[in-house]
């Protein structure tokens, strides 16, 4: 493919401004589960006006940064440059970007970042939001653009999320060779990318739908039969969304995002998406001239300046930048490219080897007494012959063996294993332990970098506590307990209470089996003192989502009380968020903090407390959760100011 330079620049300014107009008309509406009937209007989508301002959204936040990342380090920029800029950079951190920000303060690196305890929001359309960039630094190279997309998408996903991003990347990518209209360019991507994934068979089953009806109701409708989520940001209906606006909109940009508008869910991130595609295929210019629209200006929520505020300046940078993989191009030349057009790399003291760590079972957890097996993988930069030695710090009451190991790199990259041991006895079980590793070149260089293992939360459990469905009491020798049930109104009725009490058993969140003394100082009777239901047992919870299946092999319905000591090593302020899907109760040093009487589908924000003060030392929680049918899912995690904030790492685990 052959593009001249003015007409790259054209289709990137085209993607950016289709961005912006689509998802500023979509970002009042985000997360409105439910069918809209929102109008058209020429100010909804600013046309006419001679410029017009976006509001913040990550959907472009993000793909400044990356930008930014990519003029300073060049084409050969990884995941982790990515990383660090979304972690220094992003002040913001809604659903899986505090889960990334959180692993990444505790010293996880990708792809981990985007995997470890990412429990609701692996499959999040972050990814496929920032997909853009990596299209424009590879028109007409599909395979490049999807090999770039997989660098971001893993920062805070994994799977179908990074498919996802990768599949937009490739469509666009294509969408810059014109050759395609819009059909052919949402079937065409999906060779690129995992036949056997999910995302395919939902964007096949898509296409399939918009090819019987044009009745944009009913195929909604089955998407979110087949794909829906209750999580408005999930990728699967939004990417359905996404593709059938794109195939019933038939490259018209109004009716193209307005039918993305009116499917409710994340609108921002959907009209965004069609609106780039659709900009890429028709360019600036055109979109001038078909819909009137004007210049654009927008505004950035992360911490990074521009040279100006206007899309068409941000276009022309992408572009630019894009010239930084052209020796990648296998199929694309752009033309014309006007001289002293490409970004300088900045200078800056490069590492010379790049280490990577991989723990055992991709688990990145301990617990006391427990050693962690992590393979440590040392590449040097460029192809030199490095040798030194590295020596490994742990943080009180950890080990590393060995402390020091010498290597040497020539035609192979050496692989070794460290040992990183907790103590048995180690008081206090921090949530962030960072190993430090010391590299000595034999020149003298010295460079420091790290890594982290997460300690596990000590739990204590109390239970199983469970009740029969009906109460009997036990019959004596040449007795039925059968005369002890209680009588129903009916034949049936009686069958029912009987099989019910064969059958099945209840959980009897009501009854205070251990309230007294667990939260105040009553004394087991004597009786029960030795029974293990009462005297308890430690678990080491490995990750904040935790169900009775992890320390509980039984089925039974019932309840259980947990006990856990959170240590805060200075009084502090922080907010609580529950995740539950039964019924619980949770007090804090014998206070209720919060509850619920109801069973629904675990978020992790079910609930949110607000300005929970955590006294210096160990704070006692303590946990009644009811498992009324098959599972039960329960989390607790600590955030620095309500929703959408960080994730607190500076809490650990008292011994019990």
């Amino acid at each position: 493919m052959n593009i001249s330079w003015n007409e790259f620049c054209d289709k990137v300014y085209g993607c950016f401004m289709g961005k912006c107009i689509a998802g500023t008309v979509g970002a009042p509406y985000e997360g409105y589960k439910g069918i809209m009937d929102v109008q058209y209007t020429p100010e909804l989508f600013g046309q006419a006006q001679t410029q017009s301002e976006t509001v913040p959204n990550d959907d472009l936040d993000l793909q400044v940064l990356w930008l930014e990342v990519i003029e300073k380090n060049g084409p050969n920029f990884t995941s982790e440059d990515l990383a660090k800029a979304f972690y220094e950079k992003c002040p913001y951190a809604p659903g899986e970007y505090a889960t990334f920000k959180k692993n990444y303060e505790l010293g996880l690196r990708p792809p981990l970042t985007g995997s470890f305890n990412n429990h609701y929001y692996l499959e999040g359309m972050g990814a496929p939001i920032r997909a853009e960039i990596w299209a424009c630094l590879a028109p007409g190279e599909p395979l490049l653009a999807a090999e770039l997309a997989e660098k971001d998408g893993c920062l805070d996903h994994k799977g179908e999320s990074v498919i996802a991003e990768q599949y937009v990347a490739v469509l666009e990518a294509l969408a810059f060779t014109g050759k395609y209209d819009i059909q052919t360019l949402v079937v065409k991507a999906l060779t690129y990318i995992d036949e056997h994934s999910r995302f395919y068979q939902m964007a096949g089953r898509v296409i399939e739908l918009c090819s019987r009806t044009k009745d944009w109701k009913q195929i909604l409708t089955l998407i979110l039969r087949d794909y829906g989520h209750p999580d408005c940001t999930n990728l699967f209906q939004n990417m359905g969304i996404i593709l059938m606006a794109l195939l019933l909109g038939c490259g018209n940009f109004i009716t193209t995002v307005m039918l993305a508008l009116n499917c409710g869910f994340d609108t921002d991130c959907t009209c965004a998406t069609v609106g780039s595609i659709i900009g890429i295929c028709e360019g600036a210019r055109n979109l001038h001239r078909k819909y009137k629209f004007g210049d654009q200006k927008y505004a950035l929520g992360v911490k990074t300046t521009r040279r100006s505020d206007r899309v068409l300046d941000l276009a022309v940078d992408i572009a630019r930048a894009a010239l930084l993989f052209t020796d990648r191009y296998k199929k694309t030349v752009i033309t014309g490219t006007p001289s002293g057009k490409m970004p300088v790399i900045e200078s800056k003291a490069s590492f010379p080897l790049h280490l990577s760590i991989r723990y055992e079972n991709d688990d990145p957890t301990i617990a006391p007494g427990e050693i962690k097996r992590v393979s440590i993988h040392l590449e040097p930069a460029m192809r030199l012959k490095v040798a030194g030695t590295i020596q490994f710090a742990a943080p009180a009451g950890f080990s590393v063996n060995p402390e020091e190991k010498k290597f040497k790199i020539g035609m192979f990259n050496p692989d070794f294993t460290v040992n990183i041991a907790a103590a048995k006895d180690i008081p206090v079980l921090m949530e962030k332990n960072i190993i430090t590793c010391t590299i000595t070149l034999e020149n003298g260089d010295v460079y420091r970098q790290s890594f982290g293992v997460v300690g596990a939360q000590i739990w204590k459990v109390y239970g199983p506590f469970w009740e029969n469905t009906s109460y009997a009491p036990p019959p004596r020798a040449m007795e039925s307990y059968y005369h002890s049930l209680p009588a129903g109104s009916s034949e049936s009725e009686s069958l029912t209470i009987l099989r019910q009490f064969h059958l099945n058993m209840k959980a009897d969140w009501k009854k205070e089996y251990l309230e007294e003394q667990l939260l105040g100082n009553a004394v087991l009777p004597q009786e029960l003192i030795d029974d293990p239901t009462y005297q308890g047992f430690v678990v080491n919870i490995r990750k904040d989502k935790f169900s009775f299946e992890d320390f509980m092999s039984n089925t039974m319905p019932c309840v259980v009380y947990l006990v856990r000591d959170v240590y805060a090593e200075n009084e502090c302020t922080v907010n609580l968020q529950v995740g539950h899907c039964d019924v619980f109760r949770l007090w804090h040093d014998g206070n209720l903090l919060a509850y619920s009487d109801c069973v629904e589908h675990w978020t992790p924000e079910n609930i949110h407390v607000r300005n929970v003060v955590l006294h210096k030392g160990c704070n006692r929680f303590v946990v009644k959760a009811a498992r009324s049918s098959t599972v039960s899912d329960f989390s607790m995690m600590f955030t620095k100011d309500g929703p959408c904030t960080d994730i607190i790492t500076t809490l650990g685990s008292g011994r019990l």
